[in-house]
């Protein structure tokens, strides 16, 4: 048998360990028991996180009643009718003014109405209102193409072959009304046909006789201009040649011959005829053309270019041949008041 304190110090010495051992199985199983926790809460493993506290956001004030608007006036039938989108066929005929779109849906919507309305008379009479104002534009156009293509004549496609059908009647006079009040108004205003020519040219010794006649119609002079230093007869008097003739010849821009213009002081010049036309043409031509240049100068419309006056046509008021050689077109000049005293100040 061990004594006491053999006993004692075994006991002492086994305790720690014994304590030791207690402890890590204790440890191990709530290790053990935490771990199983854990597990089961799966996927949600992660503790939810807390969100701040949302601030409270002030009451909405209340909005002020919106205040109505008053309503615009309803536009009349006749406001209706003067506006291209209220525009209806029963509104008749409107004035287009420059509005190319506004007169195409009238004409396509009164000749509709026109053609499908049986036996009703006004359908038909809105539809001739628009053929009026439509044929009294083409009146405008016309005498504008006309006039056109006299004054400048690569415009007109005769002119290589410059006897047409009128041009075979050079001997036919037919008078105008208002003629002789208008040629009298031209006389007095210094007016006078200039004649450009050339000894060679076929054609203007054939005008000889034409121009005879509008001189004699008109109460008018002629003046002959010539090209080439050889006048034509009867033309022979007041004859123009040399560098005078030739710098006209260039200013007006006369590349064939004959050419006949006539000129109104100061500075106005109107091409009447390139290449044989007859005098009724021509007088016919100067009539009109010289009306339309007074009505623009009255009127102070401006639409002259080149050299060529301004006009207004507004309604108020065969065989062939080779042209003979001008002097070209070159450059369009002026022409100077200097040129016309040497060219139409003249006596001999």
């Amino acid at each position: 048998m061990k004594p006491l304190h053999v006993l004692l110090l075994s006991v002492a010495l086994a305790l720690p360990g014994l304590t030791h051992a207690q402890s890590s199985s204790t440890f191990k199983e709530n290790a053990a028991a935490d771990a199983r926790a854990k597990a089961e809460k799966g996927w949600w493993y992660f503790e939810k996180k807390k969100e701040p506290p949302k601030l409270e956001e002030p009451a909405p004030q209340p909005q002020p009643e919106p205040v109505a608007q008053p309503s615009k006036p309803e536009k009349s039938k006749e406001e209706k009718c003067k506006e291209k989108a209220t525009w209806s066929a029963d509104c008749g005929f409107v004035h287009p003014g420059q509005d190319f779109e506004f007169q195409a849906k009238q004409r396509d919507a009164l000749m509709e109405r026109m053609v499908v309305s049986n036996n009703d008379p006004q359908a038909v009479e809105a539809f001739q209102y628009y053929m009026r104002w439509v044929l009294e534009r083409t009146s405008e156009v016309t005498n504008l193409w006309w006039y056109n293509m006299v004054q400048n004549p690569e415009l007109d496609p005769t002119a290589a072959q410059p006897i047409s059908a009128m041009g075979l009647r050079l001997m036919t006079e037919v008078r105008k009304g208002s003629e002789a009040e208008i040629f009298d108004v031209a006389r007095d205003e210094g007016g006078m046909f200039v004649f450009f020519s050339r000894s060679d040219c076929i054609f203007c010794h054939q005008m000889a006789e034409p121009l005879r006649i509008m001189q004699e119609r008109t109460k008018l002079p002629i003046r002959n201009a010539s090209l080439d230093g050889q006048c034509i007869a009867p033309f022979v008097e007041g004859c123009l040649t040399g560098e005078v003739a030739i710098q006209a010849a260039q200013a007006l821009q006369v590349a064939t011959v004959p050419t006949v213009f006539l000129y109104i002081k100061p500075n106005t010049w109107i091409r009447i005829a390139t290449g044989i036309t007859d005098a009724d043409s021509m007088a016919t031509r100067a009539m009109q053309f010289f009306t339309a240049y007074r009505t623009a100068l009255l009127k102070g419309v401006e639409n002259g270019q080149d050299g060529r006056p301004s006009v207004d046509f507004g309604k108020d008021e065969g065989p062939t041949g080779n042209l003979s050689t001008g002097v070209g077109a070159g450059k369009r000049q002026e022409v100077s008041e200097e040129l016309i005293h040497d060219l139409l100040g003249r006596k001999n």
